[in-house]
């Protein structure tokens, strides 16, 4: 997990123990919030709570701003007038609601009316209490119910939002530790097959994390390139097998052949291995294949992304698949029912 997933994993965690232990005002909630949503780059959400906190209205004009009712709509601020047949919106921001209700309930305290008694000297006289502040209270309470309901709307949506961030931080975080365990153990095993992966697949992965496509077709190049590694090292090229080539290029097959002939796994295991890298080294060769003929073929940051981790394992597997099998860290093998776990043997996950 990098420092910023990290720092927005713990900010959202601290954030939820705000809401649910009520340890911040409603405005310092939402402007914490905010600064989760700068660092996850969510720039909608940014411009979400900078409106729930400054308002919605021009303040040159007075008019509600263009283009924010949607806005509006997700904490509520919206209400269906039935006479006028459309929708108006509550525009003041946050804090300014805030005093409204705050300024309504000690008005409405003020509001009460004094103790008295009525009486007449007359005793056929029916005499009634002065109506008093009924009215004004009355209107007061619906002012109060009205700005707490919009306060409550809008930290609804900003805990959803928080709650939401948090899980998938976590999730993402769990899958990044579950794919650096398999990336450690590629990389302390792969130098003595090929002495230059770990410098491969450092640029790889730079490449796929860069913000120029070029760089994401580069690392797709550097996927194949070091596939072909390793097929060098475990089957060199050599003369056709049952009438397929096993030359310099058909790395491929000579990867499938090895797989096929190797006796440190089962069938299954040999048979899931070999499709697995027939669907990755097609598609990287097609890729390579456009890029030599010219045409115009592009690769998203998404697919080397997936290129650099079905990379890492298919070599996984690979690796696996030798006779001395992969050396695993410590901390790498757990007792399970008494067993060690993960099986040497294994089925790997096929990549879709």
């Amino acid at each position: 997990m990098t420092d910023r997933r990290a720092a927005a994993l713990e900010l959202a965690e601290d954030l939820l123990a705000d809401f649910e232990l009520s340890r911040l005002a409603p405005t310092a909630l939402v402007r914490k919030s905010s600064r989760l949503a700068r660092l996850l780059d969510d720039r909608d959400v940014l411009e979400w709570l900078t409106l729930e906190l400054n308002g919605y209205r021009d303040v040159v004009t007075g008019k509600m701003l263009s283009g924010t009712a949607n806005f509006a709509l997700r904490t509520g601020r919206g209400h269906y007038d039935q006479e006028e047949k459309t929708t108006k919106y509550w525009t003041d921001g946050l804090g300014a609601i805030e005093a409204h209700a705050s300024a309504a309930t000690a008005h409405m305290k003020a509001a009460a009316d004094a103790p008295v008694s009525v009486s007449s000297a007359n005793p056929h006289q029916i005499v009634s209490a002065p109506t008093g502040n009924a009215r004004e209270r009355t209107a007061l309470l619906t002012m109060i119910s009205r700005n707490q309901g919009l306060v409550e709307g809008i930290l609804a949506a900003v805990h959803s939002y928080v709650s939401e961030k948090e899980v998938e931080l976590r999730f993402g975080a769990a899958v990044e530790s579950a794919f650096g365990q398999v990336r450690n153990t590629v990389d302390a095993n792969i130098a003595e097959l090929v002495p230059d992966a770990a410098v491969k697949l450092a640029a790889a992965f730079e490449n796929a994390g860069s913000d120029n496509a070029e760089d994401w077709a580069s690392s797709a190049a550097t996927c194949r390139r070091l596939l072909k590694a390793v097929a060098d090292a475990l089957r060199p090229a050599g003369p056709k097998v049952d009438g397929r080539a096993m030359g310099e290029d058909q790395y491929i097959n000579r990867l499938v052949d090895w797989i096929v002939n190797s006796s440190a796994a089962g069938e299954t295991s040999r048979e899931v291995v070999k499709r697995d890298l027939e669907y990755l080294g097609n598609r990287l060769d097609a890729l390579a294949g456009a890029g030599h003929k010219g045409a115009h073929s592009e690769v998203t940051r998404y697919e080397a992304s997936r290129f650099i981790t079905g990379t890492y394992l298919l070599i996984g597997d690979i690796l696996q698949l030798r006779p001395d099998g992969i050396k695993e860290t410590a901390d790498e093998v757990v007792e399970v029912d008494g067993a060690d776990w993960p099986p040497q043997d294994r089925q790997p996950d096929v990549l879709t």
